[in-house]
């Protein structure tokens, strides 16, 4: 008579890590763990724990803003912020996008992200400029009320940076990296 034993995966089973990690957490992890369980519900809505609204649970006004600035987008998620506010995800070109509202609807910011070829032509000759050996490998556009800037990710085989380029074609190197 033979005996085995059968392991059965559920896609709802949480798994935690030790909790004696966690007194070493910065309180940056702790803030974005949020943000990490909201993007993963994109991937997979039937994911517990984050709090995805229907349109009727949404500040109309921030509604329409979205529409009016997003009128092509089909599969936005909304989700609440501990602010009061409102988040909205959504993925376009194969990159996950997000806009922020607060809790009367107003815009706050977004932020899009992108490949090299949608790189406005002005910011990518001033990064290629200074940083012509490494490939552009992602840009994010953070759209704010006080204008736009550029985060402009790069790479080689030996290092990997990261720059801002402000609205006044400034660039300011947030993260130089070796591989």
């Amino acid at each position: 008579m033979a005996m085995g034993f059968i392991f059965i995966q559920s896609p709802d089973t949480c798994l935690y890590a030790q909790r004696s990690m966690k007194s070493s957490e910065s309180k940056d992890n702790i803030n974005f763990l949020p943000s990490i369980r909201k993007l993963a519900a994109m991937e997979n809505p039937a994911i517990t724990g984050a709090q995805i609204l229907g349109r009727n649970y949404v500040n109309t006004r921030a509604i329409r803003d979205f529409l009016e600035r997003y009128d092509k987008v089909e599969n936005a998620m909304w989700f609440s912020t501990p602010e009061g506010g409102f988040e909205t995800y959504f993925v376009q070109d194969g990159f996950g996008e997000r806009v922020f509202y607060d809790g009367k609807g107003y815009w706050r910011f977004s932020l899009i992200m992108y490949s090299e070829k949608k790189l406005p032509r002005n910011i990518r000759a001033s990064v290629k400029s200074i940083y012509y050996d490494l490939d552009i490998t992602m840009a994010e556009e953070v759209q704010t009320t006080a204008g736009v800037e550029y985060v402009v990710y790069m790479e080689d085989e030996l290092h990997i940076v990261i720059v801002k380029v402000s609205k006044d074609d400034e660039i300011e190197v947030l993260q130089n990296l070796d591989k």
